[in-house]
């Protein structure tokens, strides 16, 4: 959300409207939202099962002589809440161009944010570590992702076999019903673009047009998915450390970054490094899972690492810097473990799946979420409801997938299996490092709202 460029936005008409069920639509935050409920069935192919309540919230069109329709947004996780963004942060979330032409629409996904009811975790302690180096590490490894697994059971109840992204996508249809729309647009960010052309699968006639920035590509597999970020992240502390050699804004301009970011890792792997405020110290998968962070997001992450480095190799260190916890919430690994299963055979396969990405990312050490989640989810006790597989989408019009030539979270190459998987659709690689075009590129940015705005 850097510089602003001047949009030539030609109008379009939206689709007839069909038979809509009324919505307790009231005011709510400070910027002109709505926000209300929905329920759906918690079990789509047993509905008399029960039903869940979904949180909605509604930017309707600034302009509504020029608007274009509805456009359903979702900021990624799994488990990001999309109704706080519209409802608290509508004129820094979205363009003018997009308030000024669609009626954007957020939901909470099912189990996730103020959609009831949530998924909720028994509060787990600090697990072990995910990079066990014994049999029995390996073994505490999986005894304590089935315990918490079990602790989410029973606190969430039987949702918990229901929050994968096929069920929330026919959420999403509802409130498409619900609205009276015969078809919408998305944008969809991160996880959001699993959660976009999943339903774009299932309901490509309703897709008018869609944009899936920082795409993910479901046929990976979860070796794959860690191996692929922990490339990208290495090629993203490189090109950080040649901003720190160039920019003299940067902490540890004139030092050596990556000898001093790989002594720090490596310092926390045997004791956790002192932080002030944080008694206990900062552990290596904080350091690592936070440096991750930062370096997706260069416009703001990347000081903030290098101040983080500078002074966690300080005499005195501080590490406060990656004091943030790394812990997963419950509807992050509830949902990537139903969409994301951990496919590791054993201690033996997690070994070498070890050895293989601290040789591919010999400084940032590995610590990314696709490692975080084939680690997570070992020994997870819930069946998932949706494995790796690939999302084949036929008949949807005017889809723009988006990717990075760097980016830490969702590789270039996740963008170019997507585009395969959906006829028709058009790829726009940006060259820079970031976690989707949308947060770190505005010319992109820009071209994603001409995209959505102009598509017929």
């Amino acid at each position: 959300m850097r510089v602003l460029l001047t949009l030539l936005l030609a109008g379009t008409t939206g689709t007839a409207p069909v038979q809509a069920t009324p919505l307790p639509w009231q005011p709510c935050g400070e910027h002109g939202a709505e926000c209300a409920t929905l329920q759906v069935p918690m079990d789509w192919s047993r509905p008399d099962r029960g039903r869940i309540t979904l949180a909605l919230s509604r930017l309707k069109a600034a302009d509504p002589t020029r608007r274009v329709g509805v456009l359903f947004f979702n900021p990624g996780g799994p488990g990001g809440p999309a109704r706080p963004m519209l409802r608290d942060y509508a004129t820094t979330a979205f363009p003018a161009a997009l308030r000024e032409r669609f009626d954007i629409v957020g939901v909470d996904p099912r189990g996730v944010g103020e959609s009831t009811p949530a998924i909720t975790c028994e509060e787990p302690t600090r697990g072990p570590d995910q990079f066990p180096g014994t049999r029995e590490g390996y073994q505490r490894l999986a005894d304590y992702n089935r315990r918490v697994g079990e602790g989410c059971a029973r606190a969430t109840g039987p949702l918990i076999d229901h929050v994968d992204t096929p069920s929330a996508a026919r959420d999403f249809d509802a409130v498409r019903k619900a609205l009276g729309e015969r078809r919408v647009s998305w944008l969809g960010l991160s996880y959001g673009t699993l959660l976009a052309t999943t339903y774009a699968r299932m309901y490509p006639e309703r897709v008018r047009a869609a944009v899936l920035d920082g795409p993910l590509d479901h046929t990976v597999g979860s070796r794959r998915m860690a191996l692929d970020e922990a490339r990208e992240t290495e090629e993203a502390f490189t090109r950080f450390a040649d901003w720190c050699r160039t920019d003299t804004t940067c902490a540890m301009h004139g030092k050596d970054v990556g000898t001093a970011y790989r002594e720090l890792l490596a310092r926390a792997r045997r004791h956790p490094v002192p932080a002030q405020g944080h008694p206990a110290g900062v552990t290596a998968p904080q350091i690592g899972h936070n440096a991750y962070n930062m370096l997706s997001f260069p416009a703001t992450g990347w000081a903030q690492l290098a101040r983080g480095i500078r002074d966690a190799t300080a005499t005195p260190p501080n590490a406060a810097e990656f004091a943030t916890e790394v812990s997963s919430d419950a509807a992050y690994r509830t949902i990537a473990c139903h969409d994301f299963p951990s496919d590791v055979r054993g201690h033996r396969d997690l070994a070498s799946r070890q050895r293989e990405i601290r040789k591919a990312a010999p400084t940032t050490g590995g610590y990314v979420e696709g490692w975080d989640i084939q680690a997570g989810c070992l020994g997870w006790p819930i069946r998932p409801a949706n494995p790796w597989g690939p999302t084949p989408v036929r008949g949807a019009p005017s889809v723009l997938i988006v990717g990075s030539t760097t980016d830490p979270a969702t590789p270039e190459v996740w963008g170019r299996g997507l585009a395969r998987q959906i006829k028709g659709s058009k790829l726009l690689i940006w060259k820079g490092v970031g976690h989707t075009a949308y947060f770190n590129d505005s010319p992109t940015r820009s071209r994603e709202v001409a995209h959505l705005v102009n598509a017929r």
